[in-house]
């Protein structure tokens, strides 16, 4: 999730229920609210100890880290400003557990209960990084600044029709993911799409050497729409080296947490393996990640990584 969804959201619920404290603990609140986004800056360390649990929306996405973070900087934090430290802590704790709350509806696995489990989590809910959330919430952040300064009687009217805005757009994404789900079959994936009325359905299929895969657009209000449907007969080395493709995005920390579609290219000498990866996709357009292996030695002999369209049916 964006960091300014992380911040609105984190503002609504301080208003919600921690109104009556003082502005310096807002400030405390919001720095936790979006805190666990900062792991970005942990790439050097990353580079230098190998460590999948130092990437970005890895280690630090942990409730346990959050309270051992919120521990840390507490006791500073009241030491120097002599406020109480069981609030601090307390505050810490809430809004940096929010954040992974928030991070768990999204497409993309954390392990939340990191250094005690290393199993990673997700609801499937929420695209990653939605642009429909960040251009609601940036709209609410300038809607409310514009109202503050010239209409001061009506900020807080603003600020409860977007509190019950976000409120019933997650449990409208929750409850419409857990009816869709219901409904699937076993070789069927719910996919969100970025609005909330529309959605996608993965369909794959396996029988020996044959691949039958099917990407159907769905909206509450419209027909379905096949966006993509491909069946692609393998020969019994083809669908060999297809499993080592499926091994090396498997190795991979984020390859590893998402769907992929692959698409298959033949040329004189090699055969190349080009996997899409969905739950990023939009408009048919999704970042890639290619595999050629030499149809002699079945060796990789070459990847590459880019953003595309796969083709339509």
């Amino acid at each position: 999730m964006d960091i300014i969804t992380h911040l609105v959201f984190g503002a609504l619920m301080f208003n919600l229920f921690l109104n009556e404290v003082t502005f310096n603990y807002f400030i405390y609140a919001m720095v936790f609210a979006i805190l666990p986004d900062l792991d970005i800056f942990l790439s050097p360390l990353r580079r230098k100890f190998k460590s999948d649990y130092l990437e970005h929306r890895s280690g630090s996405h942990s409730y346990i880290i959050g309270v051992i973070i919120s521990t840390i900087i507490g006791s500073i934090y009241s030491i120097l400003t002599h406020q109480s430290f069981f609030l601090v802590w307390l505050i810490g704790i809430i809004f940096y557990s929010i954040h992974i709350s928030l991070d768990l509806l999204n497409t993309t696995k954390i392990p939340c209960f990191y250094p005690l489990s290393k199993k990673e989590y997700c609801f499937y809910v929420e695209k990653a990084g939605s642009s429909f959330t960040l251009l609601t919430s940036t709209i609410f952040i300038i809607s409310g600044l514009v109202v503050f300064n010239y209409f001061p009687s009506l900020f807080f009217i603003i600020i409860n029709i977007n509190t019950f805005f976000m409120v019933f757009y997650y449990l409208y994404r929750i409850i419409t993911k857990i009816q869709i789900n219901s409904r699937l079959n076993n070789n069927q994936k719910y996919l969100p799409g970025v609005l909330p009325f529309i959605y996608y359905v993965f369909e794959e299929e396996v029988m020996d050497n044959s691949i039958s895969l099917q990407i159907l657009k769905k909206s509450h209000f419209s027909r379905s729409k096949s966006i993509y449907m491909k069946k692609s007969n393998l020969t019994q080395q083809e669908m060999e080296i297809f499993n080592k493709g499926i091994e090396l995005c498997m190795e991979n920390y984020y390859y590893a947490k998402w769907t992929f579609l692959p698409i298959f290219v033949r040329n004189e000498g090699t055969f190349s393996i080009r996997f899409f990866f969905l739950e990023p996709m939009v408009h048919s357009r999704a970042m890639y990640i290619q595999y050629n292996f030499d149809l002699v030695t079945e060796i990789m002999i070459g990847y590459n990584q880019s953003f595309g369209r796969f083709n339509h049916s």
